[in-house]
């Protein structure tokens, strides 16, 4: 159960829903507060049938490429990288994913990218060829996606309370953890690599 809910922590601070809640709320802040609460509800259904998509279906196709382990924790830590430095340094203002968006915004750009995302994605096939057999695998997928879906639905709340220098604040300490778990499956990647060809 251990390894599920660190597993579990793992998916939910890459999701990143605080950092995102700023966004998702510009984009549905025309609704009424009952639709707003459908909306979110709706797109992080969607966007828990996409990451359990990308579990069973990235598996099976990483296996057909023949795609080494090493390779997968490597590139994964990269990209896992990538997503911590925009979580620090705030490459990707709300204003900017919300400009143009008046309609209800179904699946895109709320379910992925949003919440589902290129960075939990890649995580998740990562994980799914690791040593954790798939049903913890989906049970860690499951219980990131209820923090993530509490956080959203309570993120017009969060953004009162916190204000958006608050929100930043935590977006910073979880992309600092998020930059420290890319930096273990980079070095966990060049070790497997080295091991392997020696």
């Amino acid at each position: 159960m251990g390894s599920v809910l660190s597993t579990a922590i793992a998916f939910f601070l890459i999701a990143n829903p605080i950092g995102n809640s700023p966004a998702i709320i510009a984009l549905i802040k025309d609704f009424d507060f009952a639709r707003q609460k459908k909306i979110m509800l709706r797109e992080s259904v969607y966007a828990l049938l996409l990451a359990l998509f990308f579990q069973y279906v990235g598996e099976v196709f990483l296996n057909q490429l023949k795609i080494e382990n090493y390779t997968l924790s490597f590139a994964g830590g990269i990209l896992l990288l990538l997503v911590a430095l925009d979580m620090l340094f705030h490459t990707r203002p709300a204003s900017e994913i919300a400009v143009g968006q008046k309609k209800d915004p179904v699946f895109v750009p709320i379910a992925t990218p949003l919440i589902s995302g290129p960075g939990l994605l890649s995580m998740i096939m990562v994980f799914s060829q690791s040593e954790q057999n798939n049903l913890e695998i989906s049970l860690a997928i499951l219980l990131a996606w209820v923090g993530i879906t509490a956080v959203l639905v309570s993120a017009p709340y969060l953004n009162r309370v916190l204000g958006n220098k608050g929100l930043a604040a935590l977006e910073q300490i979880m992309g600092l953890l998020v930059a420290m778990m890319a930096i273990d499956m980079i070095v966990s990647g060049t070790q497997l690599f080295i091991k392997t060809f020696r």
